[in-house]
């Protein structure tokens, strides 16, 4: 997140021992700690809850997404079959004879 290197660590806790005090500055440490880990907890808690809205909303987009079959169709470069018949046309339809006159 930020860019400071062990050098600027030493140069802070220097100026820190040098205006606080050797005798505060283990107080001091321990308070800046706990503030920093609240700090990072609540950003963490804004990513996730930011993170979680964004996919309820790819959801429902998603699902307010209507796809036509011809596009699938297109996109799949297949071309419609044709409706096949019902079993309900089958059994209507004449029985074909063969050559012999049975069937």
């Amino acid at each position: 997140m930020f860019d400071i290197g062990f050098w600027e660590l030493l140069l802070i806790a220097l100026v820190a021992l040098v205006v606080v005090g050797p005798e505060r500055l283990p107080k001091l440490i321990r308070v800046t700690g706990l503030w920093v880990g609240r700090a990072n907890a609540s950003v963490q808690s804004i990513r996730s809850e930011i993170s979680r809205e964004l996919r309820a909303e790819e959801l429902k987009q998603a699902l307010n997404k209507t796809v036509d079959v011809s596009d699938i169709n297109k996109i799949m470069d297949v071309e419609p079959k044709p409706a096949s018949s019902t079993p309900e046309k089958e059994a209507s339809t004449p029985a074909k004879k063969d050559e012999n006159g049975n069937g």
